[in-house]
């Protein structure tokens, strides 16, 4: 009997990695993704802390 229409064999590199962060291992990386995008702004014109500010 063969396999379903449209069901493929997956290869096991295909599935998506996962790791396991404490809470403050998520909240400093958070932290450091908001840090990094304001560092970015502040090099093209302030475009994102004016609309922080507007809010």
């Amino acid at each position: 009997m063969g396999r379903i229409k449209g069901i493929k064999n997956k290869n096991s590199h295909a599935r998506p990695t996962t790791s396991t962060l404490s809470t403050d291992e998520r909240i400093r990386l958070l932290a450091n993704l908001i840090i990094d995008r304001i560092l970015e702004d502040q090099k093209n014109g302030k475009v994102l802390l004016k609309k922080i500010k507007s809010m």
